[in-house]
């Protein structure tokens, strides 16, 4: 790799850091940045958990009070992040690349249609507290083990199905929502890690390059947020999004 391609992961990082504050999603402008940097789809996907781990790390710390809110079940939820997660991994590593290629433009479409969903689910967060989520806690669990055998292999757009989830089965506030959300998701990510490594598809420069631009983006994204309408963002974000899937068809049918 050369050093333009280190400083555009990096700049691409920093954006990824900025994105992920604002609304979500960064994972769209990565994935396809690692692969122009001369990374395998597969090596993307590894190093994509890498690069943006760090919003996970940082929100769990930013929502550490919240977290002490939702301790309820937290340790059972902790258990299905890493089981889910463990699983999805071993089936990303131990399948071949044909057929990582050939789900790429599905799980993109999944991925898409679940971050567009977003500004819908969190109206239904705010706006439903009538539901008796007691009765079907275990449904919930049971959908949480999907969502995180799903974020193993992929992981794009797994947060926002996670919000959708929340909102159905609890009566939890975004902020609680978020603090749960960014703790299983952080812990899951590390054990992914963990067996990508172990199978040999982390490329860690680039990867540590991309993370370190995610930190800094992060870092400043707050006067930013400010100053750019979210929903800009949100909608520059989707349109983005759709143009990679439609791309993927082409690229991977």
């Amino acid at each position: 790799m050369t050093i333009t391609s280190y400083l555009l992961l990096f700049a691409g990082g920093m954006l990824a850091g900025v994105i992920n504050v604002m609304a979500g999603g960064a994972g769209f402008m990565t994935f396809p940045l690692l692969i122009a940097a001369g990374l395998t789809e597969m090596e993307a996907n590894a190093a994509n958990f890498v690069a943006l781990i760090a919003p996970n790390v940082v929100g769990t710390i930013v929502y550490a009070k919240e977290l002490k809110e939702v301790r309820e079940n937290l340790v059972l939820r902790l258990v299905i992040a890493v089981v889910g997660g463990t699983i999805g991994s071993l089936i990303f590593v131990y399948t071949p690349e044909t057929s990582f290629h050939r789900l790429i433009p599905w799980l993109l479409t999944f991925a898409t249609a679940s971050f567009a969903a977003g500004p819908a689910i969190k109206h239904w967060l705010e706006t439903h507290h009538d539901f008796d989520a007691t009765r079907w806690l275990w449904l919930s669990f049971v959908l949480e083990f999907i969502v995180y055998v799903y974020g193993g292999y992929f992981g794009l757009g797994m947060g926002i199905i996670l919000f959708a989830i929340y909102s159905i089965f609890s009566q939890m506030s975004m902020h609680h929502a978020n603090a749960l959300r960014n703790v299983t998701i952080g812990l899951m990510t590390f054990v992914s890690i963990f067996i990508f490594v172990g199978g040999g598809l982390v490329k860690w420069i680039p990867s540590l390059i991309m993370m370190g631009g995610a930190v800094c983006g992060g870092y400043f994204a707050a006067k930013i947020a400010r100053r750019v309408p979210t929903q800009k963002v949100r909608i520059a974000i989707l349109c983005w999004s759709v143009l990679l899937t439609a791309f993927s068809f082409w690229k991977y049918r």
